[in-house]
């Protein structure tokens, strides 16, 4: 949110500008043309969140989504789905 906010933007309704579902974005260009800034520094980045987490014996999933998917699901739900789905397919 600092980053948005030290850009010029805002974060309304948890979306950027009111609008955007993401802080962080490959395209979406509108959100990245302001000259005073670098690019890793504009309202929507490219550059990403990099969270290292070992994966173990103990690991059973890595749940990658997009944001479309984050839009209608808690991370619980979309466990929740993920597991329903996959014990069903791998069991009937």
């Amino acid at each position: 949110m600092r980053r948005i906010q030290n850009a010029g933007g805002f974060v309304e309704d948890g979306r950027v500008n009111g609008m955007l579902a993401l802080s962080r974005a490959l395209g979406d260009f509108e959100y990245k043309n302001n000259p005073m800034f670098k690019p890793k520094d504009q309202v929507v980045s490219a550059f990403p969140d990099v969270k290292i987490v070992p994966i173990t014996s103990d690991t059973q999933y890595v749940l990658l989504a997009c944001d479309g998917i984050w839009d209608v699901k808690t991370s619980q739900e979309a466990i929740t789905h993920m597991l329903k789905n996959t014990y069903k397919n791998n069991f009937t």
